[in-house]
């Protein structure tokens, strides 16, 4: 392949895409180190009950929700640059008052309450991050953006695991340490990379906007929404119901687990460009049709599985169905949206996805909980969340409006 052709397919001239591909690798390295122990240190370090685990991420998730539409907001009205530095800096704040809150010995409910406001971080950075790769790419190259955006993520996402199996024993303080410096370096590369090439709305007060200006009232929105939601019920057992499965069913330990997640980063970074070049030769809702059977697939194979080997390759099937939809899913949203509305479109998406990241950890440690002797049962229960997200999906694929949305954004 000639360099030209490198630079084409690898949109290589796009520094900015880089830029905020670079900015989410950075912050996926502290999170990837973090995220997959968060559920066992809940429930084996500070002795929190199972099904009040899954509480507090139901919390966080109710939070992110409405962190999301703020965010979104500010991305379209303030600008993507000042909403994603603003987060991070938040973002360092919390991250640093749970630090010390671990080397003081302070009460466990406020290292709780700390660990929820992580929430207003990622509400406030995502929303614009994601509406930042719609504003530098063009309609033809979105797809492929998306995906250079998710794999650089997924870098961090392989490393970050890594580096958090092995630290866990050393202290899980250690670990949030490792979140503190990434989101130390993410801020620095907001202010010296990025640039805001989004066109800010100005000329009135936030007192004098129409309700309309907040929330987004779009029917092919609202339906996608609803099948995205209940698809990601089913994919946030990924980080609170699959590790704590791992730990509490199987006897794995945290220092162990961490290659599970390991192994999702990798197959994002391998598979992410190849299944998308399969999704670009196809409809984008027939992508994430697809994606979630292969979603069903993985999480049902989990509850067949005993070994630390098994969930390995249950996690390399369950990647492949994430590669399918994820990005997929924000190129819908990006055509749906006109382009001073993308960044309440992805924050209203977001906002949904939230909600089911919300129910998806409580519906996953109320069945661990319940129907702790019956793996099969658990699994074969949460993917009927799965099911509902396909119908939907199907019901999409047969009124083709989606299709016709973004024919017109094309044009």
């Amino acid at each position: 392949m000639r360099i030209a052709d490198v630079q084409t397919s690898f949109l290589l001239n796009n520094r900015q895409l880089w830029s905020i591909g670079s900015i989410v690798m950075i912050r996926s390295i502290g999170f990837g180190a973090t995220w997959p122990f968060m559920a066992i240190f809940f429930q084996s370090v500070l002795g929190v009950p199972v099904y009040y685990v899954g509480i507090i991420f139901g919390i966080l998730a109710v939070l992110s929700t409405f962190f999301q539409i703020i965010g979104g907001h500010l991305a379209d009205f303030s600008g993507r640059r000042v909403t994603m530095a603003l987060g991070s800096f938040l973002g360092i704040l919390i991250y640093g008052g749970i630090i010390a809150g671990l080397l003081f010995h302070m009460p466990i409910l406020l290292i709780v309450i700390l660990f929820i406001a992580t929430s207003i971080s990622g509400g406030l950075l995502f929303p614009a991050a994601t509406a930042t790769v719609a504003d530098v790419t063009s309609s033809k190259d979105r797809e492929r953006g998306y995906a250079i955006y998710r794999i650089m993520a997924n870098v961090g996402w392989a490393v970050g695991p890594l580096i958090g199996s092995q630290i866990w024993n050393s202290g899980v303080v250690w670990i949030f340490a490792v979140v503190e410096l990434s989101l130390l370096v993410q801020l620095a590369l907001i202010l010296g990379l990025l640039k805001d090439v989004s066109a800010v709305r100005k000329g009135r007060a936030y007192s004098q906007m129409h309700f309309s200006d907040y929330v987004v009232l779009d029917y092919p929105l609202l339906i996608f929404s609803a099948g995205t939601l209940l698809l990601m019920i089913l994919t946030s057992q990924f980080s609170v119901t699959l590790p704590l499965f791992a730990d509490m069913k199987l006897g794995i330990s945290a220092s162990r687990i961490g290659y599970v997640f390991a192994v999702n980063g990798f197959v994002v970074v391998l598979g992410q460009f190849p299944v998308t070049s399969l999704v670009t030769r196809m409809r984008e809702i027939d992508g994430i049709i697809l994606g979630t059977v292969i979603y069903i697939a993985g999480y049902l194979l989990v509850g067949f599985s005993g070994s630390l080997p098994a969930l390995m390759a249950d996690m390399v099937v369950i990647t492949i169905g994430e590669n399918f939809t994820t990005p997929t899913i924000s190129s819908i949203i990006s055509r749906l949206a006109s382009s001073d509305k993308i960044g309440r479109y992805m924050a209203f998406n977001g906002m949904s996805n939230s909600a089911g990241r919300a129910l998806g950890p409580a519906a996953g440690s109320f069945l661990l909980y319940f129907l702790f002797s019956n793996s099969i049962a658990i699994w074969l229960a949460l993917d009927i969340f799965g099911l509902s997200s396909l119908l939907i999906m199907l019901a999409i694929r047969h009124t083709r409006y989606v299709e016709r949305k973004e024919l017109e954004v094309r044009v």
